[in-house]
C-alpha cells in the first residue's frame, strides 16, 4: 500500500512538472521571434527592449522553482499521509493482538490458579480424612488394648494365678491321703476320660471318683491333708471375689463355668462350717461338684491374652523404629 502511494505521488510530480518543462523552452523561442520583429534600430528604445527580453527567462525560472519548492512539500506531506495510513491498520491490530495475549494470559494464570487451588483443597481434605481415620483406628486401637489390659489384670491372671495354685495345693493333698490311708485312697490304675485319676472306696468296697465335696468330712480326720483343704477352700474364697467383681470380663464360655464354680464354693464351704465328720457316699451330690472345665477355659483365655498384648508389643515397637529419628545416626 505504501509504494503504491508513493508511485501515485511520483506521477503527479511529472505530470506537472512537463508543462512547466515546455514552457521554459518555448520562451527563448517566442523571445527570439519578437527582438527580430523589432529589429529597426530606434535611438532610445533599442536598449530597454533588451533588458526586458532579458528578465523574462530569470522570472521563468523562479516560478518553476517556487513549483518544484510546492510540488516537493505536496509529495512530502502525502508521503507522510500515506506512510501514517499504512501504519495505523498494524498498530491498531498490534494492540488488539496484545490486549488478546494479555487477556488470554490472565485468564489463564487465574485458571491454572484455580486448578492448583482446588487441587490443594483436594489434597489437605484428603490429608484431613486419612488423620481422622487414623486417629479413629488408633482410638479404637487403644480402647481395645485398654479392655484387654483390663481383663489381663484384674480377671485372667489373677484366677489364672489362684486356679494353679488351688490345683498343686489339690494334688497335694490326695498325695497325704495315699500315704495316710492307702487302703482307702489311691490314684487310679487307667484314669477314665473324666479325669477320675484319684480313687475312693465305698461302703461296699468299690473304687469310686475321689470328690472333694464328698469326702471333706472324712478328710478333717487327717491334720496334713486337711490343712490343705482348708487352704484351698480360701483360695476358692478369693476366686469367688474376683469373678464376683469382674465376672463382665471373662468370656462369654465362661460365664456359666463361672456360675457353677460359685454354686460349688458355697456349698463346700457350707459343710466346711458344719464341722461333720462322715463323708458322703461317692457322687451322692448330684450337683455342685467343681467344674473341671474351669482350669482349662481359664488358661486357654490367659494364653490368648498373653499372645494379644506380646503381639500388640511388637507391633508397636516396629512402629516406633519406622518413625523418623531426630535426624542423628548411632555410632
Amino acid at each position: 500500500m505504501k509504494n503504491m502511494g508513493t508511485v501515485t505521488i511520483v506521477i503527479s510530480a511529472l505530470l506537472l512538472l512537463i508543462p512547466a518543462r515546455a514552457e521554459q523552452q518555448s520562451t527563448p523561442s517566442a523571445v527570439k521571434t519578437a527582438q527580430s520583429a523589432t529589429s529597426v534600430p530606434k535611438n532610445g528604445n533599442e536598449t530597454h527592449d533588451t533588458s526586458a527580453s532579458s528578465a523574462t527567462p530569470n522570472a521563468t525560472s523562479d516560478i518553476n522553482q517556487e513549483k518544484i519548492r510546492e510540488l516537493t512539500n505536496r509529495i512530502q506531506k502525502l508521503e507522510l499521509e500515506g506512510t501514517q495510513k499504512a501504519q495505523t491498520p498494524f498498530a491498531v491490530w498490534a494492540v488488539v493482538i496484545a490486549a488478546f495475549i494479555t487477556a488470554f494470559a490472565a485468564i489463564g494464570g487465574s485458571i491454572i490458579t484455580s486448578i492448583n487451588q482446588s487441587r490443594m483443597a483436594a489434597a489437605t481434605a484428603r490429608e484431613a480424612r486419612e488423620l481422622q481415620r487414623q486417629q479413629a483406628l488408633f482410638g479404637h486401637a487403644e480402647k481395645i488394648l485398654e479392655f484387654k489390659l483390663k481383663q489381663m489384670q484384674d480377671f485372667y491372671a489373677p484366677m489364672f494365678a489362684l486356679l494353679g495354685q488351688s490345683k498343686g495345693l489339690y494334688d497335694k493333698m490326695l498325695y497325704e491321703l495315699a500315704e495316710d490311708e492307702p487302703s482307702k485312697y489311691r490314684w487310679a490304675p487307667k484314669p477314665d476320660p473324666n479325669d477320675d485319676r484319684f480313687q475312693v472306696v465305698d461302703k461296699g468296697g468299690n473304687w469310686k471318683a475321689f470328690r472333694l465335696l464328698d469326702q471333706l468330712p472324712a478328710v478333717r480326720s487327717k491334720p496334713k491333708a486337711f490343712a490343705l483343704a482348708d487352704r484351698i477352700l480360701q483360695i476358692g474364697e478369693e476366686m469367688t471375689n474376683i469373678i464376683t467383681k469382674n465376672a463382665g470380663l471373662a468370656s462369654e464360655d465362661l460365664i456359666d463355668l463361672l456360675g457353677r464354680y460359685m454354686a460349688h464354693y458355697a456349698i463346700i464351704s457350707t459343710i466346711h462350717r458344719l464341722g461333720e465328720t462322715q463323708p458322703y457316699e461317692p457322687g451322692w451330690h448330684k450337683m455342685g461338684y467343681f467344674p473341671r472345665e474351669l482350669d482349662e477355659k481359664v488358661a486357654k483365655g490367659y494364653r490368648e491374652l498373653s499372645q494379644f498384648l506380646d503381639e500388640y508389643s511388637k507391633a508397636s515397637k516396629r512402629m516406633l523404629e519406622a518413625l523418623p529419628g531426630d535426624g542423628g545416626q548411632r555410632s
